[in-house]
């Protein structure tokens, strides 16, 4: 059985450019949601400061993780970063360690 990829991306949001960039964000947690062995793709805003953002996404396995990494939705997010993003997303994966019983 493969193991479970876990990625955390966080991000700052460019001023002027707050409402393109959620509207953006949403548009691919929605669209990474229905991708194959994607289990979790959600989308946080710090409470701090609205203007940084976190992505928790769960991939079955690292292979369901790169075919998301091709996905158009991505790809167009990605190339319209520098515009959107001030500074560079920062991208963590990881993997779990424990879980839960029953989990």
């Amino acid at each position: 059985m493969a193991e479970s990829v876990i990625v955390a991306a966080f991000l700052r949001g460019r001023a002027g450019k707050e409402k393109e960039l959620v509207g953006r964000l949403q548009a691919l947690v929605l669209a990474s949601r229905s991708d194959p062995g994607v289990i979790t793709y959600d989308l946080h805003q710090s409470t701090d400061d609205p203007a940084v953002w976190f992505l928790y996404e769960r991939y079955e396995s690292q292979e369901h993780l790169n075919r998301h990494m091709e996905s158009a939705v991505l790809r167009s997010f990605l190339a319209d970063a520098a515009t959107l993003v001030d500074g560079k997303i920062d991208i963590r994966t990881f993997r779990i360690v424990t879980k839960l019983s029953g989990a």
